[in-house]
């Protein structure tokens, strides 16, 4: 781009030279010879001025006292018809320019000087318009690498960007550079830097999402084909069959629930059995808490009812129970309340429970006080948050967690 920039503008400059520089030097050095001419003829004038009275009263002509009219080089020939001829000055000789006195009346005086002297004059003419040309090419020349630089810089840092974002690196922003039209292409690379930013991260948290979420379920999917290959009942491997398709439907929900939070698609809010979804939740459960020698009890009285999402509150109670099951210790009681403005889900454990500091710290992404992914909790007070609700540690010793969502045909929001 700088090559092409220079060379550019070196093609305009010698353009502009040839359309203003050539006439420029051709009207000067008609100038040179018109001022060479009337120098000439008024030395002959002068001569003419001084030698018609000496004529008229046939006197001699001196020409010492007349050679003061005369420059260096130059030369007047004085003719007085009947007298012969006087030279006043050089001899001029061969190519000269010869300008005859317009004043003589008397005399025929001829001013003459050697051509030699025009040219030099006309050649310091071109001399000059070409050292003028040759300092506009070179201020243009100058002035296109400052421009190409200018343009050129700011292209070049977008290109860097282009490529760290081609590389993964979606910090990388493109610098202001005062080029309007740059400047544009920086703001939309700079809006597509974010825009990709956030599908991958979403990407990303989807997958991270589905890897935690799946986990729970493949394991029980598992024990009901282990417990099938030790069955030979028609009966009970029809009843196991048909719970490890249940399994497997709650793994494809899961997977549609995950994939509809990360695309911030709206929710299925509508009034929800609590009651049920725990139960089947627990019968999910038993079986794993029963592999590991421990007991999952649900406390429920009858039919509560919440409006909220069955995949959200399954998946965060989900969380709840496989916290339990790995960092806990005992019997675990799942226990479902009916409040004035609130239904109320509490998980709690027998185990040693949490430290007192780390309440707020075990629902930050990332963060976990049992070498565990630090995803659950996060995605589970997330996908509650999004139903309205609330996910809190209610008490760190014993264990207890709650989500609290808003009742069926109450118009209050959640308890604070």
């Amino acid at each position: 781009m700088r090559t092409r920039l220079m060379a550019s503008t070196v093609v305009i400059a010698l353009a502009a030279i040839l359309v203003l520089g050539v006439p420029l030097g051709i009207v000067q050095a008609k100038r040179e010879r018109s001022s060479a001419t009337a120098r000439l003829e008024r030395e002959a004038d002068a001569i003419a001025a001084a030698v018609d009275d000496r004529v008229e009263a046939h006197r001699a002509i001196d020409p010492v006292p007349l050679r003061r009219f005369v420059r260096a080089g130059h030369g007047v020939t004085i003719t007085v018809p009947g007298r012969g001829t006087t030279v006043i000055g050089a001899h001029v000789t061969g190519a000269a320019l010869r300008v005859p006195s317009g004043a003589a009346q008397r005399v025929r005086v001829v001013a003459a000087a050697p051509l030699g002297e025009l040219s030099e004059r006309q050649r310091h003419v071109w001399f000059v318009v070409a050292a003028l040309a040759a300092a506009g090419i070179l201020a243009a020349v100058l002035l296109a690498l400052v421009q190409a630089r200018r343009l050129a810089r700011p292209l070049e840092r977008l290109a860097r960007t282009s490529g760290r974002l081609g590389t993964g690196d979606f910090s990388a922003r493109a610098a202001h550079s005062r080029v309007p039209e740059i400047d544009a292409v920086a703001q939309a690379l700079d809006a597509s830097a974010v825009r990709i930013a956030r599908l991958i991260g979403r990407e990303r948290e989807f997958s991270t999402n589905v890897s935690h979420q799946l986990r729970t379920p493949l394991t029980g999917l598992r024990l009901r084909l282990e417990e099938l290959s030790t069955l030979r009942e028609p009966a009970l491997l029809g009843e196991e069959i048909e719970r490890a398709l249940e399994q497997t439907d709650r793994m494809e929900r899961t997977i549609s629930e995950l994939l509809a939070a990360s695309r911030g698609a709206g929710r299925d809010l509508r009034e929800l059995a609590l009651d049920e979804l725990v139960r089947d939740h627990a019968t999910a459960w038993r079986q794993m808490f029963a592999k590991a020698g421990r007991r999952l009890t649900v406390l429920a009285p009858g039919r509560v009812a919440a409006i909220a999402s069955a995949g959200a509150v399954g998946q965060a109670l989900d969380v709840l129970l496989d916290n339990a099951l790995r960092h806990g210790a005992g019997t675990v009681v799942v226990e479902l309340e009916e409040l004035p403005a609130e239904a109320r889900i509490s998980v709690r454990d027998e185990g040693r429970g949490i430290p007192e500091n780390a309440r707020l710290e075990i629902f930050v992404r990332g963060s976990s006080l049992a070498g565990g992914t630090g995803v659950g909790l996060s995605l589970a007070r997330a996908l509650v948050e999004a139903d309205g609700g609330q996910l809190t540690l209610a008490s760190p010793q014993p264990v207890r967690f709650e989500i609290r969502l808003r009742r069926a045909g109450d118009g209050a929001s959640p308890a604070q």
